[in-house]
């Protein structure tokens, strides 16, 4: 009984530390230093606080049943993986809270003039589907969230893109061991990258996001494979009528049988 009624006091406090997390990157910007990288590097960011935010939602973390003792025990196991995962977030935490003193100290140096500290606005300087994209993943995270006692906290902004690289370095380290800490998430976690993709759909930015997933999120990677894949092998045109002429023109691959082309008797 002991055991249990610790886990739940661990789950908990466990879940508002995921909520205090996946809010880090909510504050951050970036610099126009960051030049023609910045899109890509915001969607660095957008993914990986999307990531961490389907581990917690894989979990249940982000609502009431985190008080349950019974659905607790399958899905954590023991108060040392909870323990563990919060040591792992903490980390997450304090990587953000490294990285804002270094940009504080590089803007008490630098200048009031200097134009390396303008920042990006994503609404405003990412190309249009960009920005859309940029926003579907901030929507599916915060959706992940449970908004109770959420920080209010003033942004701030990452200027050198050697910091941003080893933040994200760093970040997709730790959680991808909280993802190997709970295997049993997996298939879950999987699903949810479907929901991901299916959300997003098959917009212009889908093959940069591939890219970046391919370093940082093997699972949305191969969910966004699964479905351009499919969509390739859907398309098809039906014909109705008995009036139809023209020209169709395609491709195909393959063995074709009791096909005919030709007009109708």
């Amino acid at each position: 009984m002991a055991e249990a009624a610790g886990l739940v006091v661990g789950v908990v406090a466990l879940a508002g530390l995921f909520n205090n997390t996946v809010e880090c990157f909510e504050f951050v910007q970036l610099g126009r230093a960051f030049g023609k990288d910045f899109q890509t590097s915001q969607l660095k960011l957008d993914n990986a606080r999307l990531r961490l935010s389907r581990w917690g939602k894989s979990l249940s973390l982000d609502n009431d049943n985190v008080r349950d003792a019974v659905s607790l025990g399958g899905r954590f196991g023991s108060k040392a993986n909870v323990k563990h995962a919060e040591t792992l977030l903490g980390q997450i935490v304090e990587l953000f809270a490294e990285a804002e003193g270094v940009s504080n100290k590089y803007r008490s140096r630098a200048e009031p003039q200097d134009g390396s500290l303008v920042v990006y606005d994503p609404q405003t300087d990412l190309e249009p589907a960009m920005a859309k994209l940029h926003e579907k993943m901030r929507q599916l995270a915060i959706e992940r969230q449970n908004w109770s006692g959420v920080r209010q906290k003033a942004k701030w902004a990452l200027y050198q893109e050697k910091q941003f690289r080893r933040l994200i370095e760093d970040i997709t380290e730790l959680v991808d061991s909280l993802v190997d800490l709970f295997p049993a998430t997996q298939q879950s976690q999987r699903e949810l990258c479907e929901i991901e993709v299916s959300a997003i759909g098959h917009s212009k930015g889908i093959s940069l996001l591939k890219e970046i997933a391919a370093a940082q999120d093997k699972l949305l990677e191969q969910a966004i494979t699964r479905a351009t894949d499919s969509a390739d092998r859907s398309h098809h045109i039906v014909f109705s009528g008995s009036g139809n002429t023209g020209l169709q023109i395609g491709h195909s691959s393959g063995t074709m049988s009791s096909f005919t082309f030709g007009k109708g008797g």
